[in-house]
């Protein structure tokens, strides 16, 4: 006897859409036709612009087409309200963390798993006794007990993310919408949460987005392809366009232990560009680095490995000057390039820029492209002034240079609220090399690209790195390190234990 069908849990036919406020009504989705059904675990696969995050929004109903049909079938039948795709799926997203580290909520980690009951981002009512012991027993699954009364300012980006996966599963819904999902998390809450996920595939179809194949999920057999806004079923325009999308990184290609290895360890000589002693950092009146000794000197280029919350990214911050060191401890810079000692935030702001989630997340402002990477020549949040011609062309310079020309002239004039993350990552990094910093921060820096743009990216912060330029390179991924990487420091409870 033949098995029954899978049922329909989303039809899509002939949908168009753009995004709500683009003037232009320029299609981000053109003619997408697909049935998704129970059990059809798929994963999208596309570079960053294709469309795969937008059409996960449309998917879980926060988006809404221009023209076509979208019908959600639900158990009491088709739906054709947004309401019944936001019942019946969960999200999980750099966009959505982002709105969750904008908004910056008083609000500890087990409400923020409790929060996915409802879909709310708050709790507007208690949670039964039964529903927080469920909480719990997730959060252990997860490994992540620990952050439960943790509050939400004090939480690193993998912590955060690891949060909002289990929000999205404590709902159990029927349709689970992943886009960059690992993104962030280290090697040990990676392999829980695969666990949590295999163990969940059977009641409930998921679909996922990654630049990486290990972060495909091994039960996504199904493969649909987005390009320009189209879906397909098979690589278009053959299959060399995506080989290298879910493909391996090549041999030999950015990994930080052949860096160290073929690179004599520089000698430190001359001033200090920064250095550190006795530095003990609070957040909250928790203690998040503990007496940190370490200099930067002309010459090194550092990667910074260790677990999610170790305190990599409250170092970068403390670094760029948006920390300070508790009373007993000091943080000197000397930067060439602002005239040698500095002592005030704007001179170290300028000479020291970072490039992270958080920062890209607090950038709420309705700017375009161009606009955003202008704000690098003062390191603001946002503008305050106009622009010359000059600073402009050199503006449209730097996005060229990390973009591409083709793409760097489309995005200058679009709002950055209608860009994909990869997109947006690679105009902070654009903005961040504005103003001729002496020292480059970066904090996950190759987060949401695809595998094209993350070696274009490394092989211009090698590039930079030849000019002088000195880098701090924090990443959970060893093939992610440029090969300019001299030196190697590893965090651990907030500690810093120098490898190399």
């Amino acid at each position: 006897m033949d098995s029954p069908s899978p049922a329909p849990l989303v039809t899509l036919d002939s949908v168009n859409l753009f995004i709500p406020g683009d003037k232009s009504r320029r299609l981000v989705l053109q003619d997408i036709c697909w049935q998704v059904l129970c059990g059809g675990h798929c994963a999208l696969v596309g570079g960053n612009g294709a469309g795969k995050s937008t059409l996960l929004r449309l998917l879980r109903g926060e988006l809404w087409p221009a023209s076509g049909s979208l019908v959600w079938h639900t158990e009491a039948g088709p739906e054709t309200s947004p309401l019944a795709g936001r019942a019946m799926s969960a999200l999980v997203s750099p966009a959505q963390q982002e709105m969750w580290q904008r908004h910056g909520w008083d609000i500890c980690g087990q409400d923020i798993l409790l929060t996915g009951l409802e879909d709310s981002p708050l709790l507007y009512r208690r949670p039964a006794a039964t529903q927080e012991a469920e909480a719990e027993a997730l959060a252990r699954r997860l490994k992540a007990q620990d952050l439960l009364q943790r509050s939400l300012p004090t939480l690193s980006q993998g912590q955060l993310r690891i949060l909002l996966l289990g929000r999205a599963l404590l709902r159990a819904p029927r349709l689970l919408l992943l886009d960059e999902y690992a993104d962030g998390l280290d090697a040990s809450r990676r392999t829980a949460l695969l666990e949590v996920l295999e163990s969940l595939a059977d009641s409930m179809t998921m679909i996922c987005t990654a630049h990486r194949p290990g972060q495909v999920l091994p039960w996504c057999q199904e493969r649909r392809y987005l390009l320009d806004g189209r879906l397909y079923d098979t690589p278009p325009q053959g299959p060399a366009v995506y080989a290298n999308k879910l493909a391996a990184e090549p041999a030999g290609s950015y990994m930080v232990g052949a860096a160290l290895q073929s690179t004599s360890e520089p000698v430190p000589t001359g001033q200090p560009l920064l250095q550190l002693e006795h530095a003990t950092v609070y957040i909250d009146r928790q203690q998040v680095l503990h007496d940190i000794n370490w200099t930067l000197y002309a010459g090194e280029h550092w990667r910074i490995s260790g677990a999610n919350g170790s305190g990599k990214s409250t170092l970068l911050r403390l670094l760029a000057g948006d920390g300070f060191v508790a009373a007993g401890g000091s943080l000197r810079h000397w930067l060439p390039g602002q005239g040698g000692a500095v002592h005030s935030l704007a001179q170290i702001q300028r000479g020291v820029r970072l490039v992270s989630d958080l920062g890209q997340a607090l950038y709420g402002y309705p700017l375009t492209g161009l606009e955003l990477v202008c704000s690098g020549f003062d390191n603001s949040v946002g503008l305050y002034r106009s622009f010359s011609p000059v600073e402009e062309a050199e503006a449209r310079a730097a996005m060229c240079r990390m973009l591409g020309t083709a793409e760097a002239q489309r995005l200058a004039g679009t709002s950055i609220r209608m860009l994909s993350s990869g997109q947006l990552r690679r105009l902070f990094l654009a903005r961040a090399l504005l103003g001729k910093p002496d020292i480059l921060l970066l904090d996950e820096p190759c987060s949401n690209l695809d595998a094209r743009s993350r070696r274009e990216l490394l092989s211009l912060l090698d590039s930079l790195a030849g000019d002088g330029l000195h880098i701090v390179f924090v990443s959970h991924h060893n093939e992610d390190a440029p090969l300019c990487i001299n030196r190697e420091a590893r965090m651990q409870d907030g500690c810093l234990h120098i490898v190399r």
